[in-house]
């Protein structure tokens, strides 16, 4: 009885359990699962979801893959929201990060003229293209994206100009006739009016002929210090701040000719008049105007810096004046 018993639970237990292993086989082959393949209810990792929208087992070499699971895997992945790619990181500035200006203080390019050589240089002293002004010093110099030289916004500069290039340069005259005096000087004291007259035209002027942002600061505004000129057409030549006519050929000449208008071509030696981190010799080329009675203006013409070897050629021709004068101490940079 007992043995019959058990041979009946033997056939019917695996039919009623449906665990067999042979059933399950066939389960997972009817829904065209591979061994090891997610089944209902599984989770699948964050990162499986994200890559691939869903998980698809390799199937094994004797079973192909079944029709509707690739259809369905390829529906699931068109629905699914494409993965979000980071943007590339920007490249990093070209330029030294002494010369990169911030966003809200760009560089602005500078308009400057080239030189004989046709490169342009923007280190100063840069002359204006009216030689009125001279920019001594860049707080700020940047280079723009195009390789250009340029000023932050928001810098401070420095500039020279030129006494009496604003007019009412004073004319002292010896003698008991006007048009034949005895002596005639024209006096290029540092008082004397600068043209731009002011700060607020010489910013005017250098927007207008140079570019320079109208938001940037002149630190300073100081004048052309004369400590030597010449007058090339009659050999005139001094020490000093007052151009002189002393000889008849100029007195009677030459101040004949400047009284009715002529201009009177004069070159100029000298330093800006200011502690300064360099030391400078310019050489100005410029033209004294007679304005009325006893004014005069002066127009500057060009303006350079002295090289060695120009500061030495006119060295020599002041040692050459008698009585002799303090030459060195002009000359000596």
């Amino acid at each position: 009885m007992k043995k019959g018993l058990s041979i009946t639970l033997a056939i019917f237990l695996p039919v009623l359990t449906g665990c067999t292993t042979i059933q399950r086989a066939k389960a997972r082959l009817a829904a065209g699962q591979a061994p090891g393949a997610p089944h209902r209810g599984d989770v699948l990792p964050a990162r499986s979801q994200a890559n691939v929208g869903v998980y698809e087992a390799p199937a094994p070499a004797a079973f192909a893959a079944s029709p509707n699971r690739n259809k369905a895997a390829s529906t699931v992945a068109a629905a699914a929201p494409a993965a979000t790619t980071a943007p590339p990181l920007s490249p990093g500035p070209d330029k030294p990060a002494s010369d990169v200006i911030p966003g809200s203080d760009p560089c602005q390019a500078i308009t400057l003229t080239p030189g004989p050589d046709g490169a342009i240089n923007g280190t100063p002293p840069v002359s204006s293209p009216s030689n009125s002004y001279v920019v001594t010093k860049f707080f700020r110099a940047c280079t723009t994206r195009n390789d250009a030289p340029g000023l932050a916004q928001n810098s401070a500069w420095l500039a020279m100009g030129f006494p009496c290039s604003g007019g009412d340069g004073r004319v002292d005259w010896k003698g008991s006739h006007y048009e034949r005096p005895k002596l005639v000087e024209m006096i290029l004291a540092n008082d004397c009016p600068m043209g731009p007259v002011d700060q607020q035209a010489l910013k005017s002027l250098a927007k207008k002929e140079l570019g320079i942002p109208m938001e940037s600061t002149v630190g300073a505004y100081t004048p052309f210090m004369v400590q030597f000129w010449e007058i090339p057409a009659i050999g005139e030549s001094d020490i000093g701040f007052s151009v002189a006519m002393r000889e008849n050929q100029g007195l009677t000449s030459t101040w004949g000719k400047m009284i009715k208008g002529e201009p009177l071509r004069i070159l100029l030696v000298g330093r800006e008049n200011a502690w300064t981190q360099t030391d400078h010799l310019y050489m100005v080329e410029a033209d004294i105007l007679i304005t009325s009675r006893n004014r005069f203006r002066l127009k500057p013409v060009s303006v350079k810096v002295m090289t060695t070897k120009e500061i030495e050629a006119v060295r020599l021709r002041c040692e050459a004046l008698r009585p002799a004068r303090n030459c060195s101490g002009v000359f000596q940079i």
